[in-house]
Protein backbone atom coordinates (compact mmCIF):
# COMPACT_ATOMS: atom_id res chain seq x y z
CA UNK A 1 0.00 0.00 0.00
CA UNK A 2 1.53 3.62 -1.23
CA UNK A 3 2.87 5.49 1.89
CA UNK A 4 3.30 2.80 4.02
CA UNK A 5 6.81 1.17 5.25
CA UNK A 6 5.95 -2.33 4.21
CA UNK A 7 9.24 -3.24 6.48
CA UNK A 8 7.72 -2.45 9.77
CA UNK A 9 6.72 -6.11 11.17
CA UNK A 10 10.05 -7.69 9.97
CA UNK A 11 12.30 -8.75 12.00
CA UNK A 12 16.08 -7.32 10.55
CA UNK A 13 14.76 -4.29 10.44
CA UNK A 14 17.33 -2.64 13.28
CA UNK A 15 14.99 -0.71 14.92
CA UNK A 16 18.21 0.60 17.79
CA UNK A 17 19.33 1.97 14.44
CA UNK A 18 15.96 3.75 13.29
CA UNK A 19 15.69 5.36 17.17
CA UNK A 20 19.04 7.09 15.68
CA UNK A 21 17.08 9.13 13.60
CA UNK A 22 15.13 10.42 16.33
CA UNK A 23 18.08 12.37 18.48
CA UNK A 24 19.84 14.99 18.87
CA UNK A 25 22.39 14.59 16.49
CA UNK A 26 20.39 13.80 13.35
CA UNK A 27 18.16 17.19 14.21
CA UNK A 28 21.20 19.07 14.04
CA UNK A 29 23.09 17.27 11.15
CA UNK A 30 20.06 18.05 9.29
CA UNK A 31 19.58 21.65 10.39
CA UNK A 32 23.22 22.05 9.44
CA UNK A 33 23.67 20.12 5.87
CA UNK A 34 19.73 21.39 4.99
CA UNK A 35 19.79 17.88 2.81
CA UNK A 36 18.16 14.80 4.00
CA UNK A 37 20.14 12.17 2.21
CA UNK A 38 22.29 10.66 5.23
CA UNK A 39 19.34 10.59 7.32
CA UNK A 40 17.62 8.72 4.59
CA UNK A 41 20.42 6.21 4.44
CA UNK A 42 20.25 5.41 8.04
CA UNK A 43 16.92 4.66 7.87
CA UNK A 44 17.31 2.41 4.60
CA UNK A 45 20.20 0.70 6.29
CA UNK A 46 18.38 0.15 9.43
CA UNK A 47 16.09 -2.05 6.81
CA UNK A 48 13.21 0.12 6.33
CA UNK A 49 11.42 -0.02 2.95
CA UNK A 50 10.40 2.95 0.57
CA UNK A 51 12.31 5.70 2.21
CA UNK A 52 14.28 7.67 -0.90
CA UNK A 53 11.34 9.31 -2.71
CA UNK A 54 8.63 9.67 0.55
CA UNK A 55 7.75 13.27 2.07
CA UNK A 56 10.13 13.26 5.30
CA UNK A 57 7.80 14.16 7.58
CA UNK A 58 5.54 11.06 6.60
CA UNK A 59 8.81 9.01 6.76
CA UNK A 60 9.51 9.65 10.36
CA UNK A 61 6.09 9.54 11.52
CA UNK A 62 5.88 5.67 9.87
CA UNK A 63 9.33 5.37 11.49
CA UNK A 64 8.18 6.48 15.05
CA UNK A 65 5.22 4.43 14.90
CA UNK A 66 7.31 1.19 14.18
CA UNK A 67 9.36 2.39 17.14
CA UNK A 68 6.01 2.76 19.52
CA UNK A 69 5.37 -1.11 18.27
CA UNK A 70 8.61 -2.84 18.28
CA UNK A 71 11.22 -0.94 20.24
CA UNK A 72 9.26 1.51 23.29
CA UNK A 73 12.51 3.14 24.27
CA UNK A 74 13.07 6.62 26.01
CA UNK A 75 12.35 8.49 23.44
CA UNK A 76 9.11 7.15 22.46
CA UNK A 77 7.82 7.85 26.04
CA UNK A 78 9.33 11.34 25.68
CA UNK A 79 7.75 12.21 22.18
CA UNK A 80 4.21 10.82 23.50
CA UNK A 81 4.22 13.22 27.01
CA UNK A 82 5.35 16.14 24.64
CA UNK A 83 2.33 15.27 22.12
CA UNK A 84 0.03 14.45 25.03
CA UNK A 85 0.78 17.05 27.94
CA UNK A 86 2.24 20.21 25.64
CA UNK A 87 0.29 19.45 22.89
CA UNK A 88 -2.79 18.22 23.60
CA UNK A 89 -4.20 19.06 27.55
CA UNK A 90 -2.26 22.34 26.93
CA UNK A 91 -0.87 24.41 24.48
CA UNK A 92 2.76 25.29 23.59
CA UNK A 93 1.88 29.22 23.67
CA UNK A 94 1.20 28.82 27.81
CA UNK A 95 3.24 25.48 29.09
CA UNK A 96 7.07 25.34 28.82
CA UNK A 97 8.85 21.85 27.98
CA UNK A 98 11.96 21.49 29.27
CA UNK A 99 14.32 18.44 27.85
CA UNK A 100 16.57 16.97 30.18
CA UNK A 101 16.44 19.80 32.96
CA UNK A 102 19.44 19.50 35.83
CA UNK A 103 17.80 19.23 39.03
CA UNK A 104 20.09 18.85 42.30
CA UNK A 105 22.00 16.05 41.47
CA UNK A 106 19.87 14.40 39.21
CA UNK A 107 18.60 15.21 35.58
CA UNK A 108 15.18 15.07 35.28
CA UNK A 109 13.55 13.51 31.77
CA UNK A 110 10.72 16.13 31.41
CA UNK A 111 9.98 19.32 33.39
CA UNK A 112 6.48 21.31 32.30
CA UNK A 113 5.70 25.18 33.77
CA UNK A 114 2.24 25.89 33.16
CA UNK A 115 1.04 28.15 36.23
CA UNK A 116 2.15 25.25 37.94
CA UNK A 117 5.56 22.71 37.97
CA UNK A 118 5.76 19.19 36.91
CA UNK A 119 8.85 17.05 36.96
CA UNK A 120 8.41 13.61 34.49
CA UNK A 121 10.90 10.61 35.07
CA UNK A 122 10.71 8.24 32.84
CA UNK A 123 11.09 4.23 33.53
CA UNK A 124 11.10 2.27 30.25
CA UNK A 125 10.87 -1.40 29.78
CA UNK A 126 14.55 -1.15 29.38
CA UNK A 127 15.44 0.86 32.94
CA UNK A 128 15.62 -0.23 36.48
CA UNK A 129 14.19 1.13 39.55
CA UNK A 130 18.04 1.89 41.06
CA UNK A 131 18.44 4.95 40.37
CA UNK A 132 15.12 6.78 41.76
CA UNK A 133 16.58 6.70 45.70
CA UNK A 134 18.34 9.71 45.05
CA UNK A 135 16.06 11.05 41.97
CA UNK A 136 12.51 11.31 43.33
CA UNK A 137 14.02 13.44 46.32
CA UNK A 138 15.74 16.08 44.07
CA UNK A 139 12.57 16.44 42.35
CA UNK A 140 10.35 16.11 45.21
CA UNK A 141 12.78 19.67 46.57
CA UNK A 142 12.03 21.14 43.31
CA UNK A 143 8.45 20.79 41.30
CA UNK A 144 4.89 20.70 42.97
CA UNK A 145 3.73 17.45 40.99
CA UNK A 146 6.47 14.37 40.35
CA UNK A 147 5.59 11.62 38.29
CA UNK A 148 7.25 8.66 37.11
CA UNK A 149 6.36 7.50 33.44
CA UNK A 150 6.45 3.71 33.04
CA UNK A 151 4.83 0.78 31.13
CA UNK A 152 1.78 -0.47 32.17
CA UNK A 153 3.52 -3.92 33.12
CA UNK A 154 6.04 -2.53 35.26
CA UNK A 155 2.96 -0.66 37.33
CA UNK A 156 3.39 -2.63 40.10
CA UNK A 157 6.79 -2.50 40.65
CA UNK A 158 7.06 1.06 41.14
CA UNK A 159 3.51 1.44 43.14
CA UNK A 160 5.66 -0.66 46.01
CA UNK A 161 9.37 1.29 45.25
CA UNK A 162 8.38 4.88 44.97
CA UNK A 163 7.99 7.65 47.41
CA UNK A 164 4.00 7.49 47.87
CA UNK A 165 4.07 11.45 47.05
CA UNK A 166 5.30 10.32 43.58
CA UNK A 167 2.35 9.76 41.09
CA UNK A 168 2.42 7.21 38.39
CA UNK A 169 1.74 7.51 34.45
CA UNK A 170 1.24 4.20 32.15
CA UNK A 171 2.03 4.58 28.47
CA UNK A 172 -0.26 2.52 26.61
CA UNK A 173 0.64 0.38 23.12
CA UNK A 174 -1.18 3.89 21.15
CA UNK A 175 0.43 6.36 23.05
CA UNK A 176 -1.83 7.42 25.82
CA UNK A 177 -1.19 8.01 29.21
CA UNK A 178 -2.75 6.87 31.62
CA UNK A 179 -3.03 8.50 35.36
CA UNK A 180 -2.55 5.21 37.90
CA UNK A 181 -1.58 6.67 40.78
CA UNK A 182 -2.22 10.93 41.41
CA UNK A 183 1.07 12.72 42.99
CA UNK A 184 0.76 14.83 45.70
CA UNK A 185 1.06 18.56 44.41
CA UNK A 186 2.66 20.75 47.50
CA UNK A 187 4.67 23.50 46.72
CA UNK A 188 5.38 24.00 50.96
CA UNK A 189 7.56 21.14 50.87
CA UNK A 190 10.01 22.84 47.90
CA UNK A 191 13.55 23.77 48.93
CA UNK A 192 14.07 27.29 48.04
CA UNK A 193 17.81 27.11 47.49
CA UNK A 194 16.67 24.00 45.29
CA UNK A 195 14.67 26.09 43.11
CA UNK A 196 17.46 29.00 43.22
CA UNK A 197 19.64 26.61 41.52
CA UNK A 198 17.21 26.14 38.33
CA UNK A 199 17.64 29.60 37.45
CA UNK A 200 20.26 31.90 35.34
CA UNK A 201 22.14 34.30 36.17
CA UNK A 202 19.69 36.84 34.14
CA UNK A 203 16.42 35.85 35.48
CA UNK A 204 17.27 35.65 39.17
CA UNK A 205 18.73 39.17 39.16
CA UNK A 206 16.10 40.33 36.94
CA UNK A 207 13.63 38.93 39.24
CA UNK A 208 15.28 39.83 42.27
CA UNK A 209 15.47 43.08 41.34
CA UNK A 210 11.84 43.69 40.89
CA UNK A 211 11.24 42.49 43.93
CA UNK A 212 13.90 44.39 46.33
CA UNK A 213 14.74 47.43 43.86
CA UNK A 214 17.95 47.81 41.50
CA UNK A 215 21.28 45.73 42.67
CA UNK A 216 24.83 46.70 41.94
CA UNK A 217 27.35 45.20 40.20
CA UNK A 218 29.88 42.64 41.28
CA UNK A 219 32.20 39.38 40.34
CA UNK A 220 30.07 36.40 39.11
CA UNK A 221 30.95 34.88 42.30
CA UNK A 222 30.18 37.35 44.56
CA UNK A 223 26.69 38.38 42.92
CA UNK A 224 25.50 34.57 43.13
CA UNK A 225 26.16 34.53 47.34
CA UNK A 226 24.66 38.05 47.05
CA UNK A 227 21.36 36.92 45.23
CA UNK A 228 21.40 34.23 47.31
CA UNK A 229 20.83 35.92 50.34
CA UNK A 230 18.28 37.76 48.87
CA UNK A 231 16.87 34.84 47.28
CA UNK A 232 16.30 33.11 50.94
CA UNK A 233 14.34 35.76 52.12
CA UNK A 234 11.84 34.91 49.86
CA UNK A 235 8.61 32.73 50.82
CA UNK A 236 8.97 29.08 49.33
CA UNK A 237 5.92 30.01 47.18
CA UNK A 238 7.08 33.25 46.17
CA UNK A 239 10.40 31.42 44.80
CA UNK A 240 8.26 29.18 42.91
CA UNK A 241 6.36 31.24 41.35
CA UNK A 242 9.38 33.40 39.77
CA UNK A 243 11.09 29.89 38.90
CA UNK A 244 8.01 28.50 37.49
CA UNK A 245 7.96 31.84 35.15
CA UNK A 246 11.12 32.18 34.36
CA UNK A 247 10.84 29.08 33.11
CA UNK A 248 8.02 28.90 31.81
CA UNK A 249 9.14 32.29 29.40
CA UNK A 250 11.62 30.42 27.92
CA UNK A 251 10.31 28.34 25.36
CA UNK A 252 6.84 30.02 25.09
CA UNK A 253 8.43 32.51 23.01
CA UNK A 254 6.42 33.58 20.02
CA UNK A 255 9.90 32.21 17.56
CA UNK A 256 10.17 28.83 19.88
CA UNK A 257 6.46 28.47 19.86
CA UNK A 258 6.60 28.82 15.57
CA UNK A 259 9.51 26.55 15.55
CA UNK A 260 8.02 23.38 17.17
CA UNK A 261 4.42 23.81 16.10
CA UNK A 262 6.11 23.54 12.11
CA UNK A 263 8.02 20.56 13.02
CA UNK A 264 6.57 16.86 12.35
CA UNK A 265 5.23 15.32 15.16
CA UNK A 266 7.44 12.77 15.96
CA UNK A 267 10.05 15.27 15.82
CA UNK A 268 8.39 18.08 18.52
CA UNK A 269 10.42 17.33 21.31
CA UNK A 270 13.73 17.04 19.22
CA UNK A 271 13.03 20.80 18.64
CA UNK A 272 12.36 21.19 22.62
CA UNK A 273 16.38 19.94 23.10
CA UNK A 274 18.28 20.73 20.49
CA UNK A 275 19.77 24.49 20.45
CA UNK A 276 19.44 25.66 16.91
CA UNK A 277 20.10 29.21 15.55
CA UNK A 278 17.23 31.01 13.71
CA UNK A 279 18.58 30.18 10.53
CA UNK A 280 19.36 26.54 10.71
CA UNK A 281 16.37 26.07 12.08
CA UNK A 282 14.63 27.37 8.60
CA UNK A 283 17.00 25.71 6.84
CA UNK A 284 15.91 22.45 8.52
CA UNK A 285 12.17 23.78 7.89
CA UNK A 286 13.19 23.69 4.52
CA UNK A 287 14.29 20.52 4.24
CA UNK A 288 11.23 19.05 5.46
CA UNK A 289 9.43 20.34 2.47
Amino acid sequence: MPGVLTNLNRRETDWREVAQAFTRPAMAALAQSGCSDALRRRLTAAGLDEVEHRPLPELLGDAFRGLQRHYRCEYVYKASITDRVIFGRHSPRTASLHVELPVGRSIVDLAVYNGHSTAYEIKTELDTHRRLASQTPDYLRAFERVFVVTHPRWVDRYRTVLDERVGILALQPGGSLTEVRPPVADADRLDPSALFRLLRGAEYRSALERRFGPQPNMANGRQFQHFSRLWNSLSVIEAHDIVEASLRARTTDAATVSWVQQLPQSWRVLGYATPLSQVRRQRLLNALL
